[in-house]
């Protein structure tokens, strides 16, 4: 995220999405250390990538194809990473940011996914998908979605409106477009602190009952929310 999304988590009292890969990575390996890179706090170019073995890589509310520093600078970040050739987990805007770096293009959704994507389809078998259900739900928020992959890629998942997962060939990164690390809940809250925006596409009825499914879905965990970034995680 940069810094004016950051402040604005900061005003709706929100959690700030690495919270949720830090708490998911520290019940996986109790002993595991985790560090998180702020691409306009820190200096990208002295961080010591090697010094760690997996990188991780949030959501954001930015469009990676357009030119600004922000941009510029988490495109570095990721071809540093790549270089690497280590694990590397994007979700969202990290899938976007890595995808580009691959030469593939990302553009605007002709339909847009608010909260949650559903009848996300498993199209082809990957161990990060063991023992997740066909056709579920998973949190997402997205009005960008990546048009077509480079070779060293294969979908995953899907559902109408877009690719949902995609994996390297022969290197151990996943992306999806959707995120299994965000409650449906945290989505909500943020969609309420920003509710002004949604009445303008939906009713209040539709919009409250929007955040209400979100909640439910949460509650009722009926998707195994995060399964394939554990499975992820453990593959490692």
């Amino acid at each position: 995220m940069d810094e004016s999304h950051d402040l604005e988590h900061e005003k709706a009292n929100s959690q700030f999405q690495y919270t949720f890969f830090k708490e998911i990575i520290e019940q996986t390996d109790p002993n595991a250390e985790v560090k998180v890179l702020h691409t306009y706090l820190d200096d990208i170019n002295s961080f010591s990538y090697d010094d760690y073995d997996v990188f991780m890589w949030t959501g954001g509310l930015g469009n990676i194809y357009l030119s600004n520093e922000h941009n510029q600078k988490q495109l570095k970040v990721c071809e540093k990473i790549l270089k690497l050739d280590k694990p590397l987990w994007g979700s969202c805007w990290g899938l976007q940011v890595i995808a580009t770096c691959y030469g593939d293009k990302i553009i605007q959704a002709g339909k847009f996914e608010f909260g949650f994507a559903e009848n996300i389809e498993i199209i082809k078998n990957h161990y990060v998908y063991e023992n997740k259900r066909n056709y579920f739900t998973a949190p997402g928020h997205h009005y960008d979605h990546l048009e077509k992959i480079n070779s060293e890629f294969e979908i995953i998942s899907h559902n109408e409106i877009s690719i949902q997962a995609i994996s390297h060939k022969n290197k151990k990164i996943f992306c999806t477009q959707y995120h299994p690390e965000l409650p449906f809940n945290f989505i909500g809250k943020l969609m309420n602190y920003w509710k002004k925006n949604y009445l303008k596409i939906f009713n209040k009825d539709e919009f409250e009952n929007r955040l209400t499914l979100l909640s439910q879905l949460e509650h009722e965990n009926y998707f195994y929310r995060k399964l394939e970034i554990e499975n992820w995680l453990r593959s490692i």
